[in-house]
């Protein structure tokens, strides 16, 4: 039994659910900074009176004590004990920088998490995350081993993927479809995507030759029996699609529709890229389309819209049967190796159950701001999860009049234009992420609400 504690200076609260104990100990610290219950400059009970209080060995707090160390929570005095570092300057509440103060609503990213201690957690895990190892060396192509394993791990619990051990790490989604679309595609080719997809991709496809094929969607996503013509017609080398939380529409693709087009995709030995880059954001997501066409599809999950958008590491499956050694010549090739930065942090985050507890504030966040739009425009269907929005417009108010008297405001949203290969819809897009607070984003529904309801009233400034 521990020793009784009422003597001891400070005792961290511990949940014995967080990982290992000294983890759970570095972690307690942590809280209390954010809380003030431990004052900068506070010295710590020594370690043997702190583990006698706990009734743990004295190793479990010298390892918390240095976790905390490595994480800028306290600093060690020679002969004199372990203290609350002073307040870091260079942290300032998770404020974003380099950030134009208006409010823009057509970049589309997960909305900033208003929970103080985690954004501490997250920005200490800088110093925190392996060491400097990540800047003494280049990475290798692919990514290098420990960080492959652990992203094999959380991708593993998160997803029922087979054959992770082919797992690699490329540069972002766009580094990914890049040297995909590579080792598929030849100048000249023709790809099929959504009649409204990912633009990076019509991007990819203009830089490297290709031609590009919409598929008709519908209200579950691409028609199977519409795609199944076009590979009989066209000939395509790829098919590149967003099975989960569509960008820009925000449909989600029901299992049963997932394996009529994998039976399509089966049929014709399709190629097909699948970007699941809202695959682990979304709550009860089928699974993905990769698990009913193995031996044809890239599966591409990106960690820039589940966990934080400066963090450019895509996880990246191939095909079951392919080998991973071509795709990699590629990422080399086109300079798509992940930072060595990006990968030591992702790993860490995802190690310590941090990566989970983000993709919860990401929700919880997301749902609050689903509630304020709901009451600016509550005519709008919403999804679960879905930090976007897909608005349908009247036939008297066309999008890109939408857009040009929303300029005038200083606010940004997409018309469905930059999504279609070729005809679009009368249609914008609308991110909930982009604002960094509740209030920013409201006034910013208010003034789309206004635009909206008078669009032309907009006065704009011309000399």
């Amino acid at each position: 039994m521990p020793k009784s504690v009422q003597n001891v200076a400070w005792v961290p609260a511990i949940k014995r659910s967080d990982g290992p104990l000294y983890q759970a100990i570095a972690r307690a610290i942590g809280e209390d900074i954010e809380a003030g219950v431990l004052q900068p400059g506070q010295r710590l009970p020594p370690q043997r009176i702190l583990a006698e209080a706990l009734g743990v060995d004295f190793t479990t707090i010298s390892r918390a004590y240095s976790a905390a160390g490595r994480n800028g929570l306290v600093e060690g005095r020679v002969g004199q004990g372990t203290y609350v570092k002073a307040a870091d300057p260079v942290f300032d509440g998770g404020q974003m920088r380099g950030r134009d103060q208006n409010v823009d609503l057509s970049m589309n990213m997960p909305p900033q998490i208003d929970d103080p201690a985690l954004q501490r957690e997250m920005y200490q895990a800088l110093g925190g995350a392996g060491g400097l190892g990540w800047l003494t060396r280049y990475q290798a192509p692919g990514g290098g081993l420990e960080d492959r394993l652990q992203a094999m791990q959380w991708l593993s619990n998160k997803q029922p993927l087979e054959n992770t051990d082919d797992l690699v790490l490329c540069n972002g989604v766009q580094g990914a479809s890049l040297s995909s679309l590579g080792q598929i595609t030849s100048p000249g080719d023709t790809i099929c995507c959504e009649e409204l997809c990912y633009p990076g991709v019509l991007t990819l496809a203009k830089q490297m030759n290709l031609n590009v094929v919409p598929v008709t969607i519908d209200d579950q996503g691409p028609i199977p029996d519409v795609l199944d013509e076009i590979c009989k017609r066209e000939n395509p080398k790829a098919l590149y699609v967003t099975p989960t939380l569509h960008n820009p529409t925000t449909v989600t693709m029901p299992e049963k529709r997932r394996q009529a087009l994998a039976k399509v995709i089966e049929r014709n030995d399709l190629p097909t890229i699948e970007d699941d880059a809202y695959g682990v954001v979304v709550s009860s997501a089928p699974a993905p389309l990769a698990c009913f066409a193995p031996a044809q599809t890239w599966y591409l999950a990106s960690l820039s819209k589940c966990l934080a958008p400066a963090l450019r590491v895509c996880l990246v499956l191939p095909p079951a049967g392919t080998s991973s050694e071509g795709f990699k010549r590629s990422i080399r090739a086109n300079g798509s190796l992940v930072s060595p930065i990006s990968a030591t942090l992702a790993s860490h985050w995802m190690s310590t159950n941090l990566a989970d507890d983000i993709i919860a504030a990401i929700r919880k966040e997301t749902r609050k701001r689903q509630d304020i739009f709901a009451t600016w425009l509550p005519s709008v269907a919403l999804k679960d999860d879905a930090f976007h929005i897909w608005l349908p417009l009247p036939s008297e108010l066309s999008a890109m009049q939408l857009v040009l008297s929303l300029r005038a405001t200083d606010l940004g949203i997409v018309p469905a234009q930059v999504f279609a290969p070729l005809d679009a819809p009368n249609a914008v897009r609308i991110a909930l992420g982009s604002s960094e607070t509740l209030g920013s984003f409201e006034a910013a529904l208010k003034t789309l609400a206004d635009v909206m309801a008078h669009p032309q009233d907009t006065s704009w400034m011309v000399v």
